[in-house]
């Protein structure tokens, strides 16, 4: 299976949450079906930019275009394009709940796309293999509970999807596993854009730094390396 990735640009994005700026001054330009890594340290509202990179999070200021949709005239179309795999608060596994219970909840919601077998090729894109049904989500590790977060939302075939603290958890060898499979489904088509504390171990991967709003002067940065 292949995805058709989108791109996403963004000029001078700005949220605000209950505690005060969530971030600001953001650009960024992220092609289609790339691997985008947006690093920062706690209270540096990496969650919350991916928040509003998936159309979810209202914006004080700026200009977000996904695929050509923007976010001021189609804010529908971008929560269709950008699928979210896992972002603290609201959009977690269930730790008490078995593989295949959540399979079987997320055909429930997932939309018409969404079958056992996009999930499987999901996983094939990634060069992984789907968990046993009756395993508990609690039992797997940290990395393989990101590997079947972003392999469910991959499943419904969007055209990006946002994933949270990736490589929390983990041994430096399984974030390193981590990053391998979500750039191995970047290679398939699917625009990827993970949030964590520091930048991945690989190559050719565009990665957005953001300082906290409060120490930051000057816009943030984007380079690829």
């Amino acid at each position: 299976m292949t995805w058709v990735g989108v791109d996403v640009v963004a000029g001078n994005l700005a949220a605000r949450g209950s505690a005060g700026c969530a971030f600001e001054n953001v650009d960024l330009e992220i092609a289609a079906g790339a691997l985008a890594v947006v690093v920062g340290s706690a209270g540096s509202g990496r969650t919350s930019l991916l928040w509003a990179l998936a159309g979810r999070l209202r914006l004080v200021t700026g200009r977000l275009l996904v695929g050509g949709r923007r976010y001021d005239e189609q804010p529908r179309a971008i929560l269709d394009l950008v699928a979210v795999a896992r972002l603290d608060p609201g959009c977690a596994l269930d730790p008490r709940l078995r593989v295949g219970e959540v399979i079987d909840e997320r055909a429930l919601i997932g939309g018409p796309r969404f079958t056992e077998a996009a999930l499987a090729a999901s996983y094939a894109a990634m060069g992984a293999q789907v968990p046993a049904a009756q395993l508990l989500i609690g039992d797997l590790t940290s990395g393989e509970q990101v590997v079947l977060a972003v392999a469910l939302a991959a499943a419904q075939q969007p055209g990006a999807v946002v994933v949270d603290d990736v490589g929390e958890g983990c041994t430096s060898g399984e974030a390193r596993w981590v990053w391998e499979c979500l750039r191995a489904l970047a290679e398939h088509g699917c625009t990827v854009i993970a949030a964590a504390s520091e930048p991945p171990p690989l190559d050719d991967v565009t990665v957005i730094t953001l300082a906290h709003p409060r120490d930051a002067e000057l816009p943030d940065l984007q380079e690829t390396v």
